[in-house]
């Protein structure tokens, strides 16, 4: 069996992000801050790409799957991505308020609104409907901004 090039690319990230998955909930720290500001980026870079599809106004659907699919996977590991002893004490350049950490549930609770909305935007990838794309992804950026809001610092820019 042959696997398409953009599933074999959702297959292979998929494999990376279960890892580091793994790897996340090991560390301790300010290595645990560093491996989830990581994570973090290629959040941003995997959103990036679906937003400058959505914005193209003919996406490429091979590119916002494997994008959203990776979106989706990495929203539901995203709480193990803060462990304790890993805000700005262990880390100064984090942005992770301490907040998370003393209002757990309440992080979870947006965590698990940015899991829901992600796994809406991989829905709609996965069926082709380029259609519900856009504002599948407008979900996925307001469940963003809902958490950024109570638990990220503002950037200092």
């Amino acid at each position: 069996m042959t696997l398409s090039k953009p599933l074999a690319a959702l297959l292979f990230a998929g494999a990376i992000l279960i890892a580091g998955a793994t790897v996340a909930e090991a560390l301790h720290g300010a290595e645990a801050a560093k491996d989830r500001m990581g994570h973090m980026k290629a959040l941003g870079k995997s959103s990036k790409a679906v937003f400058e599809q959505v914005k193209s106004g003919a996406p490429d659907m091979a590119v916002v799957k494997v994008e959203a699919g990776k979106i989706a996977l990495a929203s539901r590991q995203l709480p193990s991505w803060f462990p304790p002893g890993s805000g700005q004490k262990a880390e100064p350049k984090s942005h992770a308020l301490p907040v998370i950490w003393t209002d757990m549930a309440g992080f979870e609770t947006k965590a698990k609104a940015f899991a829901a909305a992600a796994a809406r935007l991989d829905a709609a990838t996965q069926s082709g409907d380029a259609a519900a794309v856009g504002p599948a992804f407008h979900d996925v950026g307001a469940a963003c901004k809902g958490c950024h809001e109570t638990f990220k610092e503002k950037d200092k820019t």
